[in-house]
């Protein structure tokens, strides 16, 4: 349904516009049961927790997303769940400057692959519920408790880390290199710079200055650097690893000459365009082919955008994987059809469909193939073998293809090759 969509999901089930691939596999009666019937916890349970109907879902995915093998630079940055409901009470948020306005906050954070590893749902003074911070940590407000409550899971250091001006602030940056071992990077608000902005130019003198040009300030005690640099319009930087130094070039588009032109662009910039777009694109996967799953209950919402964050993690990891063994991976869609082809014959054979004469058969998905149940041997009509195109009559009654079993002098197994990974 991700990938098909329709205006309403009973047209996947109705005589004029039914969607085979949907509507063979159940009944609507059935999804409908299914639908009405989805639900994570006891509803009779009383807990103070905002997020208790989904959190035994949530905290399991999310111990999952730890398991996997971490990067070492990680963007920090919030993902709306999507939700235009008033049911979910003070739990929904508006955001102006998301494409979904509507929703809830989840803090994520992702690297630069766009793989999520670890997120923490927003329930305002609920928020930190399961996470405990010592009096220096809890003093640098609640966007820094944020990225010290999603850097307290990173396994492998020294590891990266990069956010925007919701979250920075110098206290935070040294906390996190000082007691975690974690370097960090990312734009701050004025208001936040700790004296600083008394030695850097102020934005209306940056605004004067040519386009490329920039201003450091160095904190020798702290280790930390900070960068004003004009762009479009003055942004600042601080950081506890990198400073300006290497300047390197970079295009930009120059209205008056109306081409691209050559533009300074300091070390600490290049590594923030580089690293900072993780949880952005983990955002734009998901968006993809977003699963349609609409509900007046608020929590179907977090099962919905949590089960498409396992989908793209699964699909990052196997393009990963054949990346490491110079094999060609599919595309998201595809790899979206696999998981659905899978799982509609996992542990079980399906006696109903037949072999036709004279069509060939495509292979069956890999989890199918190689799951070593129900591949039993069949006779039908004779045929060409999948594996070595020889003539045979035997069939697997699970992958509904030909499979050479030869006896004699020459003897051939197929049906065993096919289902064993080389």
């Amino acid at each position: 349904m991700g990938v098909v969509n329709m205006p309403a999901y009973t047209d996947f089930w109705s005589l004029r516009y039914r969607y085979n691939l949907v509507a063979d596999l159940m009944t609507l009666k059935r999804y409908q049961q299914i639908r009405r019937n989805l639900h994570f916890v006891d509803n009779n349970i009383q807990d103070s927790d905002r997020y208790y109907k989904v959190r035994p879902f949530v905290q399991k995915v999310r111990q999952n997303c730890l398991a996997q093998e971490n990067e070492r630079k990680f963007s920090i940055d919030e993902m709306m769940i999507p939700y235009k409901g008033t049911k979910a009470g003070k739990r929904r948020q508006y955001m102006k400057d998301k494409p979904n306005k509507w929703g809830f906050k989840n803090y994520v954070r992702a690297g630069v692959s766009g793989m999520v590893y670890d997120f923490l749902l927003y329930g305002g003074e609920d928020t930190f519920r399961f996470y405990t911070f010592s009096d220096k940590e809890a003093s640098i407000g609640f966007g820094g408790r944020i990225v010290i409550a999603l850097c307290q899971s990173i396994k492998f250091k020294p590891a990266f880390v990069f956010c925007d001006n919701f979250f920075s602030c110098p206290e935070l940056f040294y906390i996190l290199r000082e007691e975690y071992g974690i370097f960090g990077l990312g734009t701050i608000r004025n208001n936040r710079l700790r004296g600083a902005e008394k030695v850097l130019p102020s934005e209306k003198e940056m605004k004067k200055k040519p386009r490329g040009s920039y201003s450091q300030v160095v904190c020798n005690k702290n280790r930390l650097s900070v960068v004003r640099w004009n762009d479009n319009k003055p942004v600042t930087l601080i950081s506890s690893y990198v400073g300006v130094e290497p300047v390197e070039k970079m295009k930009r588009y120059c209205k008056e000459t109306k081409s691209k032109i050559d533009v300074d662009c300091p070390q600490i910039v290049k590594e923030y365009n580089k690293h900072m777009g993780g949880v952005d694109l983990a955002d734009m996967l998901i968006s993809l082919y977003k699963t349609q799953f609409k509900s007046r209950r608020w929590y179907i919402g977090f099962f919905v955008q949590i089960l498409d964050i396992c989908i793209n993690n699964a699909w990052l990891l196997y393009r990963r994987d054949q990346a490491q063994s110079s094999k060609q991976y599919i595309p998201l869609k595809d790899f979206r059809y696999e998981i659905y082809e899978g799982l509609k014959k996992f542990g079980r054979a399906d006696k109903n469909d037949k072999a036709r004469k004279g069509v060939p058969s495509a292979n069956p998905v890999e989890s199918l193939r190689y799951d070593a149940i129900g591949h039993f041997m069949i006779m039908t009509t004779q045929g060409r073998c999948k594996l070595c195109q020889k003539l045979t009559t035997v069939l697997c009654m699970k992958c509904k293809v030909r499979l050479c079993f030869v006896t004699g002098k020459n003897p051939r197994n197929c049906q065993l090759d096919y289902h064993v990974k080389a």
